[in-house]
């Protein structure tokens, strides 16, 4: 069985690694003129999935959205994930999980790989709870052929203070340490290729080669293209010798372009083309 990371480079060259964000927010059912209910939710996922085709190799459906809608919402994700395997498509449910011992490990249970119950392939997830805490769903992740994404630097302004404070043992940032871990874990699971565990790295951030530096092994799940101000020129500028591992994203910069099935269309091919 291959690994999600390299399912995902080898889908990434013959399709593109541009990561299309799904996030059906309220703003955007109303601008498609989608009532505000599980039912308007299922009718854009089935106009992304029609729109999108084969193009890509990955996407992001946001959990926030769909969980919103209670169970009605969950049973969309899962069609919308179902959907997209049909079209070999990997599926990075982002949920930014965090949480310690069998409960942590449940949430692995629920999201990574073939068995579980929304059969993603990768899930977002953060470390503050400490990352030995992760340690569970790194494990099924491993076993599943499934990838986690760890919060390392996100692009909101809220979260510099904490991820860039630097340790008073032996002064490296919260970030960096982070990091290291993770490039750690990769050694020991990936035989020499880029191995399970990835980071998310913003996009919009400057001056992020130190802490790249330190993810060798490591795919880079990079947010903030589009609305949020990023440029693929930005990335590849900013990530430099790290920009051939990384996963860019973008959400509204497609979103925007519905209902029109058309027009979804021709957005995505032009992410996709502007992301190799």
């Amino acid at each position: 069985m291959k690994s999600f990371a390299q399912r995902f480079l080898d889908l990434a060259e013959s399709r593109s690694p541009f990561c299309l964000g799904i996030d059906p927010t309220p703003q955007l059912l109303a601008a498609w003129n989608l009532p505000h209910s599980a039912e308007g939710l299922a009718q854009m996922c089935e106009t992304v999935a029609t729109a999108a085709e084969e193009r890509l190799a990955i996407v992001k459906p946001q959990l926030a959205f769909f969980e919103r809608f209670g169970s009605h919402g969950i049973q969309v994700l899962e069609r919308l994930i179902e959907a997209f395997h049909e079209r070999g498509t990997l599926v990075l449910v982002d949920g930014k999980r965090g949480d310690i011992g069998s409960t942590v490990e449940a949430y692995a249970q629920a999201y990574l790989g073939p068995a579980s119950a929304f059969r993603a392939d990768a899930m977002t997830a953060h470390a503050y709870l400490g990352f030995g805490s992760l340690e569970p769903v790194f494990t099924h992740a491993v076993n599943a052929g499934a990838g986690v994404f760890v919060v390392v630097r996100s692009s909101n302004k809220e979260g510099v203070a904490l991820q860039t404070a630097v340790l008073s043992n032996d002064g490296r940032t919260v970030a960096d340490s982070l990091a290291d871990m993770i490039t750690e874990f990769n050694e020991q699971h990936s035989e020499g290729e880029v191995g399970p565990i990835g980071a998310v790295m913003g996009a919009t951030i400057e001056n992020l080669l130190p802490t790249l530096d330190r993810l060798p092994r490591s795919l880079i799940l990079a947010p903030g293209i589009g609305h949020q101000g990023a440029t693929f020129e930005d990335l590849r500028n900013r990530f430099e010798r790290h920009a051939a591992r990384a996963i860019p994203s973008s959400s509204r910069a497609v979103l925007d372009r519905g209902p029109s099935v058309e027009q979804l269309r021709d957005e995505i091919t032009k992410q996709c083309e502007a992301s190799r």
